[in-house]
């Protein structure tokens, strides 16, 4: 047996005899036996005493790192990788452990410093770079993360599509459609059959009404793959389905069957193929093929807890109130614009509605309010006016900064009805718009749609149904305290049967004038990037209203719930 080299870090010298080396050899070959054995809890003691000897011991380290995230120990596992890092500054994958287990417990900034002192003795690092460019990312430094990923091109990072593909995310992000669309092109000049970049520009295509184009690239992407989950589902859900043998319905059942297929695109597909089915009228199977994909989408979002959401608005409703709103100092006078009601009542349609006019711009669904809060909404429960009013004024920045001098942007993120309040207090001559749809083809159309993991209400019908109600009871709240003139509610049947009369409201209701763009919305090339965008690019028209009628069976439950609240008539005003 070799006798691994012993590295010893006392303050005092100490004499190196043959009995020290003897006795430290035997507790690596010890603390060697029980790791081999899978007994940590024997092997840790052996380790510690190496670190205590050595405390450069890299092996030992390494090894009670692994041994503390076994057994849930992550904040001692960090303190030994930085104790790693202190003591081999130039190995990267000590850094890139340690920052992504900073971020793993919500030090952020920690892991953004760890990739910086890095790179700062190793600037030519273009992987330890790229891997910050997409913590930065994750965590909505857009810029920065855009900076440093074209860092990683300047020095020549291999696999540059990869880079290009990401920059293109954010320069979309950014409203920046032309730059995205040519870092897109350029990342196929570098790898001409590069899925991901094939992809996202049939997707960014597909966003912008361009659907020959997408459909061109979605297809040009199954002679490469031919079972490729996202290209198939997209087809499926840009295009009609007539007939269920359609060759796109049994290519779906195809890659359903794939044992490669991850459980997000096994999610994907059978939502897809939900929506052939429902297009063929075959509503039965159509609806088990909803369950399935409801299931899948169950085990990504986690549970509901239809207790937790209560106490969540009853706390808003007591925490908002006027006196407490009063508090809150205003940031800004512009009339901005808000629209929000529930996922699937109607908001992106109108949306595209009022951007048609030339005094407005579409935002799409702007998250900040969501990642600047943290735990959207409950952080407002703990939040001091300087706090809100701080998270207003940087509002007015993220806008500033995506958006062009002087646009009057449309932010139609569903869920700002949680803030209402928080928002007029912010903005006071602000114009806020709630949609509001029928109750069973809402809870429906929610559960026939892949959302946010932070909506897991929609995986189940009554779920569904009572998150419902509960929005339902904090609006009569905000229309009980807000300014009167500056809320206003849109029937979702009201603006698909009576387009023009409700459409003038709203735009009165705005204090711009009529503009007659506003009925031909769907010709517009406003990127669209929610799970409407292929339904705001036909007219106005009542098909989706009463849907429910086609699951009369399936959907027994789902009436007897909410019949327990109002009937079905009172839902639908």
């Amino acid at each position: 047996m070799v006798t691994p080299p012993v590295r010893l870090s006392w303050g005092e010298p100490i004499e190196i005899t043959e009995a020290l080396i003897t006795q430290l050899v035997d507790i690596l070959a010890q603390a060697r036996k029980h790791t081999s054995r899978g007994d940590a809890a024997a092997a840790e003691p052996f380790w510690r005493q190496l670190t205590a000897s050595d405390s450069a011991n890299k092996e030992a380290l390494e090894q009670l790192v692994m041994i503390c995230l076994q057994q849930g120990r992550p904040d001692e596992a960090v303190e030994l990788l930085q104790q790693l890092v202190a003591h081999y500054p130039d190995e990267t994958l000590y850094c890139d452990r340690l920052a992504t287990l900073f971020e793993a417990r919500g030090r952020r900034a920690d892991a953004i410093e760890c990739y910086r002192r890095h790179l700062d003795a190793h600037p030519e690092r273009n992987n330890t770079r790229y891997n910050l460019a997409k913590l930065l990312k994750r965590h909505g430094d857009m810029l920065e993360a855009l900076q440093q990923y074209r860092y990683c091109l300047e020095r020549n990072i291999q696999q540059p599509e990869e880079v290009l593909s990401n920059i293109s995310i954010i320069l979309s992000g950014l409203q920046r459609h032309d730059e995205a669309k040519q870092a897109l092109e350029e990342a196929l000049g570098h790898k001409a059959d590069y899925l991901p970049a094939l992809f996202n520009l049939g997707l960014l295509h597909e966003e912008q009404a361009n659907w020959p184009a997408a459909l061109e690239l979605f297809q040009n992407i199954l002679t490469k793959h031919s079972l490729h989950p996202g290209a198939l589902s997209h087809i499926a859900q840009g295009s009609r389905t007539t007939n269920a043998s359609d060759p796109v319905v049994i290519a779906l059942q195809q890659a359903l069957k794939q044992k490669a297929a991850t459980p997000l695109e096994r999610e994907e597909l059978l939502y897809a193929l939900g929506k052939t089915h429902d297009d063929c009228g075959r509503y039965d199977q159509a609806f088990d093929y909803y369950q399935q994909a409801n299931s899948h989408s169950r085990q990504r979002c986690g549970n509901y807890s239809r207790q937790d959401h209560e106490n969540l608005i009853d706390q808003i409703i007591a925490r908002c109130n006027k006196p407490w709103l009063a508090s809150i100092e205003p940031v800004s006078e512009l009339p901005l614009v808000f629209i929000c009601g529930m996922f699937r009542s109607g908001t992106t349609v109108l949306e595209q509605i009022v951007a048609a006019h030339p005094a407005l711009t579409a935002g799409g669904e702007i998250d900040y309010f969501q990642r600047s809060m943290g735990l959207f909404p409950a952080a407002i429960l703990t939040a001091t006016p300087g706090d809100i009013a701080a998270i207003g004024r940087g509002y007015l920045d993220h806008l500033a900064q995506h958006f062009p001098v002087g646009a009057r942007v449309i932010n139609k993120r569903p869920d700002n009805f949680l803030a209402l309040g928080v928002l007029q207090a912010l903005f006071p001559n602000a114009r806020i718009i709630t949609t509001q749809r029928q109750a069973l083809d809402n809870c429906l159309s929610l559960f026939f749609q892949p959302l946010e993991s932070g909506q897991a209400y929609a995986n189940d019908l009554l779920d569904a149904a009572h998150y419902y109600l509960q929005q339902q009871r904090l609006m009569q709240h905000w229309q009980h305290i807000l300014a009167k003139d500056s809320l206003l509610e849109v029937p979702y049947q009201a603006l698909v049967n009576k387009p023009r009369e409700t459409v003038e409201e709203v735009l009165e209701f705005l204090q711009v004038e009529w503009n007659e763009a506003c009925l031909s919305f769907h010709t517009s090339e406003n990127r669209v990037r929610t799970a409407s965008v292929h339904q705001v690019r036909q007219p106005l028209h009542s098909n989706s209203d009463g849907r429910w009628n086609n699951y009369h069976t399936q959907l027994v439950s789902l009436r007897e719930y909410l019949g327990k609240q109002a009937t079905v008539d009172q839902m639908s005003t």
